[in-house]
């Protein structure tokens, strides 16, 4: 195990308001499939949080080193028997495998592979119909996300999201600080 553990954050997402009419009334977690941020998110939310909470294996850290390797499905539902996340859904191997034939083996997951994953989350979010998002993943991934927005370990910071912008190729994002545990737990 690294002396520092990568940081695992949260993030909260908010719709532009010129679309949460059509928008889901329920608010969603998103919590990437590492076992660190499914920790963080049974312990910071789901004692608190009812609503609806989604594994996205699109809400992982970019591979760097054999922590950012994830774990099969099996282990998962192992690790995390009595809680509310579903792992049915996820492939075998969920994480940037470099030989299929040793997922295990690590390997950095190439940059344009990288981003290219991120954009698709992006994309992802924008299409969901909640009006609030908490994503719960780890530094690297929300940094890439925010377009370079810095995050301290266990960090919730708060952005507004403008589906139109990022179909267009244009920053997405505006920071905001609301109250975050009020908008999630009413």
């Amino acid at each position: 195990m690294p002396a520092q553990s990568p940081h695992v954050c949260a993030f909260h997402w908010t719709r532009n308001r010129g679309r949460a009419r059509h928008a889901a009334k329920q608010p969603l977690l998103v919590v990437s499939p590492l076992t660190r941020a499914l920790q963080t998110a049974q312990l910071a939310f789901l004692p608190h949080y009812q609503g609806p909470v989604l594994v996205e294996p699109l809400a992982r850290e970019r591979v760097w080193h054999a922590s950012d390797v994830g774990s099969s499905r099996e282990h998962l539902a192992r690790t995390f028997p009595d809680s509310r996340f579903q792992f049915d859904a996820l492939p075998d191997v969920w994480w940037h495998c470099v030989d299929p034939s040793n997922p295990r083996k690590v390997g950095l997951e190439p940059e344009d592979i990288f981003k290219a994953r991120v954009q698709e989350l992006r994309l992802w979010l924008a299409a969901r119909p909640e009006q609030c998002i908490a994503v719960v993943a780890h530094w690297g991934l929300l940094h890439e996300l925010t377009g370079g927005f810095d995050f301290e370990n266990c960090q919730i910071r708060s952005f507004v999201l403008d589906a139109r912008r990022i179909t267009a190729g244009h920053a997405a994002l505006r920071e905001q600080v609301p109250n975050l545990l009020a908008s999630l737990f009413r």
